[in-house]
């Protein structure tokens, strides 16, 4: 909470069924029809190991829709944030600029708002284990990262909490019982200062190991503020983590995690295009209020596993939290008309208990409990000033407390060596509390709202059930259907009524795929066709001079075709990409531009009909080490941001294209690299509307993507 003086002190500082079945059809038959290169031309990759249902299983034997990096697919791409996975990842997109305390994430078209406390993500993230409750928590360094797993569609069973859309499920490295560290630098344009170091090895011989790491961000502002002369869209963040392994018997390990970051931000401002504060030229802004964005996440975990022969059991604890501030230049011109102060402080604890069994037996199982308590509070004020006689304040101060029960389970039965059927069922309870102040403005439509211990509360049984065929060890065929399920919540946010409640969603999604993987490993291909019906979907929508409320749609339907491959045809010359396709659409959303207007066929919002990747990549040996070179192409058609499909609301298409070229010792010691993002230095939109004063003002406002950047990177490993 804040008090109004610190508030007033703080702002005057200041597809169609038959196109889809052809796209399939042929991309099936692809992988099929691929030739094995032979083993002496290329270099058969090491098989991928993920733990997707919860217990290490090669990524071509999960028939699950996902994408993973490895800690070598990462460094290759210049991952170096969450975001930087939309460009390799179908169906996946960032729809806005580089926000860290309200991104917005796309995945299979449902996306995902930090803004209202009450609303959460359809998109889950979990970083060793532990679910992320908040998306201002999502934009993470890539900090001695050893794989990342995407997960597309909904995980019900195993996953459970609000994947509706998918997972996105982060692992670290490992304290390592050898010594071991590395340093990496990274220095380009807009003075952007990239320093990661890390290192770890044993306290006691094969006992007790540690790992700890660390890492510095900063860059000048992409975005130059005309009253001040400054820059904006600049990054200043620093982080660190450490890990305590414990191995004190063979069966029996323990780790103990603990991280945190600190970042300090001048965020990109909204540019208007029209009106009051227009510019003219694209990454120009001219506003008075000095705003900022302040963000500060903790978190520590403890994980036990106890290895008693027929199956492990795991134990994973852990408390999270996440403090955001930032203010905001609402009118977006250089007149002192509207200005916003928000705070909100979350806190988490989780623990999640379950037991696996081991071994590759013709029945296996993986059965659970799970408890998440989540607090949320959020303080803001909006004032108005100097645009009517008089000054407006619109203040909300809430708190949102989640608890939430589950218990899973799900297995696997071998009817044949070739055959698997796999059935999973997860039970949920969930309870929200919510109390709320909100002094409102009838002049512009913002409710007063006065509520104390409002509750809302819901069970949900969500299963699945699947088949997977083996014919032969190349191919994995599989069909399944799977239901998520999301909760309702409240409307926290400055809304036009005192109704603040939206009920839950749910999505049953049907999949079929088919992976790839030549005798020889040297080609991967993975497809996946899936059609998933939504159920009372939560769809957040602007209202002028008010704010964003959410309600639910009564029904929608996502299909969709996925592909994404890998080829080696010769020693050191590697092919990656990946092609998504969604046909998103309102099935029925009756009255939602008022009464009379429905959104019936109406596109879903983030969510373009197409999204492509392409990655080449060649490293030769040149004695005293080899050389790397690598391309990148991504491409993103149109989507739309608002739900009433107008072309204002229309963001067009754009393709990007990125390199890299570097050096690596013989010994892998040390590593040079020059890369480049955005090389054609494309000027394309991210997000657009109209702001809140746009309609007294003549306003509507856009957002650029990243300009072009490039740099040098120097990696000492030892």
């Amino acid at each position: 909470m804040f008090s109004r003086d610190k508030a007033i002190m703080r702002s005057s500082m200041m597809v169609s069924g038959r196109s889809l079945a052809g796209v399939a059809l042929a991309a099936l038959a692809a992988p099929l029809a691929m030739p094995a290169f032979a083993a002496e031309t290329a270099v058969a990759p090491e098989e991928i190991l993920v733990t997707a249902r919860k217990r290490e299983e090669r990524v071509q034997d999960v028939p699950i829709a996902m994408t993973v990096f490895d800690a070598e697919d990462i460094a290759a791409r210049g991952v170096n944030a969450l975001r930087d996975l939309e460009h390799s990842v179908p169906n996946l997109m960032f729809t806005s600029v580089d926000n860290v305390v309200s991104p917005q994430i796309s995945l299979r078209g449902i996306s995902s708002d930090a803004r209202n406390i009450g609303f959460e993500s359809g998109l889950s993230l979990y970083v060793d284990g532990v679910y992320t409750g908040r998306p201002s928590s999502f934009s993470v360094d890539m900090l001695d990262v050893a794989q990342v797993e995407v997960l597309r569609g909904p995980q019900g069973t195993l996953f459970g909490k609000n994947t509706t859309a998918g997972a996105i499920n982060i692992l670290t490295r490992a304290p390592a019982q050898e010594f071991e560290g590395n340093l990496e630098l990274q220095y380009g344009n807009y003075d952007a200062l990239r320093v990661r170091a890390s290192a770890s090895g044993p306290i006691v011989k094969d006992k007790l190991a540690i790992r700890v790491g660390g890492y510095i961000r900063k860059r000048d502002g992409y975005q130059h503020n005309l009253y001040t002369g400054g820059d904006l869209y600049t990054e200043d963040s620093k982080g660190a983590q450490a890990k305590l392994l414990l191995t004190p018997t063979n069966g029996f390990d323990l780790q103990i995690a603990v991280d945190g970051l600190h970042d300090r931000y001048r965020p990109n401002v909204n540019e208007m295009a029209s009106g009051v504060g227009a510019t003219g030229t694209s990454r120009d802004v001219d506003v008075d209020t000095p705003v900022y964005q302040e963000r500060d996440v903790f978190g520590t975990s403890a994980t036990a596993n106890l290895d008693f022969g027929p199956g492990t059991l795991t134990s994973i604890s852990a408390y999270r939290t996440t403090d955001i501030e930032f203010l905001t230049d609402d009118d977006g011109s250089s007149n002192p008309f509207l200005t916003g102060l928000f705070e909100e402080d979350q806190e988490q604890v989780s623990q999640e208990l379950r037991i696996a069994s081991n071994g590759n037996t013709r029945f296996s199982w993986v059965a659970g409990l799970y408890y998440f308590h989540q607090r949320v509070t959020t303080s803001r004020l909006s004032r108005l000033t100097n645009l009517l006689p008089f000054q407006i304040d619109v203040t909300l101060d809430a708190k949102v407390l989640t608890d939430s029960y589950a218990a899973f389970g799900q297995f696997d039965y071998k009817i044949t060596d070739a055959l698997t059927l796999t059935g999973g069922l997860r039970y949920t309870s969930e309870k929200k509390t919510l109390d709320m102040d909100l002094v409102g403005s009838p002049l512009f439509g913002i409710a007063t709202v006065s509520l104390s211990g409002h509750r809302y509360k819901e069970d949900d049984l969500s299963p699945t059930l699947g088949l997977a065929w083996r014919p032969n060890d190349a191919l994995n065929l599989y069909a399944k259907v799977a239901k998520g399920f999301k909760s309702g919540g409240f409307n926290a946010d400055y809304v036009p009524s005192a109704l603040v409640d939206f009920e839950s969603e749910s999505a049953t999604n049907y999949e079929a795929g088919a992976k790839y993987v030549s005798p020889d490993r040297a080609v991967r291909a993975n497809l996946a066709v899936f059609v998933t019906d939504y159920r009372d979907l939560q769809v957040i929508q602007f209202q002028q001079f008010a704010g964003f409320n959410i309600s639910n749609a009564a029904e929608a339907t996502i299909k969709g075709v996925e592909l994404d491959f890998e080829a080696s045809p010769i020693a050191g010359l590697r092919f990656d990409g990946s092609l998504g396709y969604l046909d998103a659409t309102f099935d029925s959303f009756k009255n939602a531009g008022g009464a009379g207007i429905d959104y019936d066929g109406n596109r879903l919002t983030e969510a373009p009909r197409w999204t492509a990747s392409f990655g080449a990549q060649y490293t030769h040996d040149i004695g005293v080490g080899s050389v790397t070179l690598r391309g990148d192409m991504t491409y993103r058609a149109h989507y739309f941001v608002d739900p009433e499909n107008t072309p204002a609301d229309r963001i067009p298409g754009y393709t990007l294209y990125s390199a890299r070229l570097g050096f690596t010792t013989a010994d892998g010691g040390w590593t040079v690299e020059l890369w480049g993002k955005n090389l054609a230095n494309k000027t394309y939109l991210n997000a657009r509307g109209t702001p809140v004063l746009g309609g007294l003002l003549g306003q509507e406002y856009v957002n650029y993507g990243t300009p072009r950047t490039y740099g040098v990177r120097l990696v000492a490993a030892f």
